[in-house]
């Protein structure tokens, strides 16, 4: 079992060299980089890994992302690199070259006082592929240049490249095999929906962000792919959400694999035009959708390693299909989570999940006088006291505990600052450069970044102390990322319901432990006091993604499966885009640039294994 906070670490300092040495204080950082990576390489084709101590400092890291391993890997220390690199050397890591232009060239930076580095960008072959990874180098007291962090990521597989850009399908006629007189390109694409003449070789649940972008590079990779949604058309998961929802993140960063949002697009995006766009992008990317279909039956096949599943589809008729691999795409969470309490049956008013709110504008009645009570006080719970408020209630909010928050029009803004915007790198080249550093070093460096951010919203944070709002940073100070990999929420993206708070307009409770119950008119606190209600919202969550597995696929298969989200003991998230414990059932879930950056590395995974480069 891991401690209670095993991922918190120190970076480390380096002073400048005592001794001076010429050529290194007047080495550029693309010299510094090239005389590193040369190294690098030759050690790497030395076969030799005892020799990375080299080349790396005692306290370093290696972050890999399929380059090295099926998996996702993340390895700290000297020794722990040596044996990551003599077990995997064979992956054949060659052709080693330095990015020379645009943002990722070599340069120096200053993440934290104390501690200088170059990094870059570079290239790279395996034997199955091609990558990018990062270097940063930092110079140690004997004055040479050595990594502090490597990162490795493969791109594509050699052979089973994304059908894009120079390599675009052709698409006129004489493209079409066996002729137009075997259909045109619409013929064709109603038989394959339909999957008439084969069997698809994904089976993916779910068409939101994550279905639709695992979909989309599958299919760019050469692999049939079916996706099935229970509802009615592709972006109700987001039109049945309620009525004032926006993304909470900015455009610039939840582009989707291959069909960027136009220029003209806002910023935030309300939660029916997204789900217009998801329509528009799945017909554009030619995906196979059925729609209003569920999942009535599954069994695996160990010895055939195949699924069969059964599905009941909207015209009434059923179908058994037999994938190789299914796709859990129902979102990062999984069931909500309903608490009950003590006497919840004699309250005369209304109660129900945050999962099930709609619109509060459609409450039967007028609810000008009207006592709402939300549970909660994370993104949903402030937007539906938000809404609640302005449709004319009286809204409070509960809170036990603390919650970070960041304000859409400032903070949000700096976290992608440079990266995430309109002066940005390539966003492909963003992305790699976005994960690249280990996540516990991300919380590490995110603490001086939460100081500015918090810094910025000054008048805020204060607004929100003197209304009673309790904050919370985090353990370690590092902000919101933390809280997200690791529990999913505990935060709020302001995008309005902070300044309600401050001006008194929306009332906050606090309540460290919990609720004691209910009275026919009341919610009864732990400490027995007693909020009057007509409505309490329970904006409590959500659990594990492991838990609508359970409920879809049933006990079998869920107990092979391991939880999902938070951190493992090496700092990678737990079952998401990666082996599930399960063979051929995969998780995928996350916002939608997680939905974007990790597709790419989820297709690379099945179709490694149906190419057979990954036989484990």
């Amino acid at each position: 079992m891991l401690a209670q906070h095993p991922h918190d670490i120190t970076l480390p300092t380096f002073s400048k060299p005592e001794v001076k040495i010429s050529v290194t204080e007047k080495s550029s950082p693309k010299e510094i980089a090239q005389t590193w990576l040369s190294k690098f390489a030759a050690v790497l084709a030395s076969g030799d890994a005892s020799r990375l101590s080299s080349v790396v400092h005692a306290d370093s890291w290696w972050r890999d992302f399929l380059a090295l391993t099926w998996d996702y890997r993340t390895v700290r220390g000297v020794q722990k690199m040596t044996d990551f690199l003599s077990k995997n050397i064979g992956a054949g890591i060659t052709n080693l070259k330095l990015q020379e232009s645009g943002q990722f060239a070599p340069k120096f930076e200053h993440p934290i006082e104390g501690l200088e580095w170059v990094e870059s960008m570079f290239h790279f072959d395996t034997k199955v592929g091609n990558g990018k990874g990062f270097l940063r180098l930092a110079q140690g007291d004997d004055g040479a240049w050595k990594a502090h962090f490597i990162s490795t990521s493969l791109q594509e597989l050699k052979g089973h490249e994304e059908i894009a850009g120079a390599r675009r399908p052709h698409g006129g006629n004489n493209s079409l095999v066996g002729g137009v007189i075997k259909g045109n390109w619409l013929d064709r694409r109603e038989k394959l929906k339909e999957f008439v003449d084969e069997e698809p070789t994904v089976f993916v649940v779910g068409a939101g962000q994550s279905g639709l972008n695992v979909g989309a590079r599958l299919q760019a990779m050469g692999l049939t792919c079916l996706i099935v949604d229970k509802n009615a058309r592709v972006g109700d998961n987001w039109r049945h959400r309620y009525r004032t929802l926006v993304t909470h993140d900015p455009v610039q960063y939840t582009h989707m694999s291959f069909m960027p949002f136009p220029s003209n697009w806002p910023l935030f995006t309300p939660k029916d035009k997204l789900g217009d766009w998801f329509e528009a992008y799945a017909s554009c990317m030619e995906l196979n959708v059925w729609l209003s279909t569920t999942v009535t039956k599954t069994t695996y096949s160990d010895a055939d390693k195949k699924w069969t599943v059964t599905v009941k589809r909207g015209d009434g008729t059923s179908r058994t299909l037999h994938p190789n691999h299914i796709v859990f795409c129902t979102g990062h969470a999984g069931e909500p989570r309903i608490p009950s309490f003590p006497g919840q049956s004699t309250f005369k008013g209304t109660v129900y999940h945050g999962s099930q709110h709609r619109d509060a504008s459609t409450y039967e009645g007028d609810l000008k006088g009207k006592k709402v009570v939300v549970v909660g006080t994370g993104n949903s719970g402030h937007d539906i006291a938000q809404n609640y408020y302005e449709a004319g209630a009286t809204a409070t909010m509960l809170q036990r505990r603390g919650t970070y928050v960041i304000q859409a029009s400032k903070g949000l803004f700096m976290l992608h600052e440079g990266l995430y915007d309109e002066t940005g790198p390539p966003i492909e080249d963003a992305d790699v450069y976005g994960q690249s550093l280990p996540i516990p070093v991300q919380f590490a460096l995110n603490v001086g970044g939460t100081e500015r951010i918090t810094e910025r919203e000054k008048e805020n944070i204060e607004g929100l102390k003197k209304a009673g709002f309790k904050l919370d940073f985090g353990h370690d100070g590092s902000g919101i990322y933390r809280k997200y990999i690791t529990r999913g929420g505990g935060y709020y993206i302001d995008v309005g319901c902070s300044q309600l708070i401050i001006d008194g307009k929306i009332k906050v409770e606090q309540s460290p432990d919990g609720i004691k119950g209910f009275e026919e008119n009341a919610l009864v606190l732990a400490d027995g006091r007693k909020l009057d209600a007509d409505i309490v919202v329970l904006a409590t969550g959500f659990d594990n993604m492991r838990t609508t597995v359970r409920k879809v696929l049933g006990d079998t298969v869920a107990d092979r499966c391991n939880d999902v989200w938070d951190l493992d003991e090496e700092g990678e998230v737990n079952a998401m885009w990666r082996p599930s414990g399960h063979p051929g059932l995969w998780f995928f879930g996350g916002s939608l640039a997680l939905a974007r950056i990790y597709s790419r590395f989820l297709a690379l995974q099945i179709v490694a294994i149906e190419k057979g480069l990954n036989t484990v």
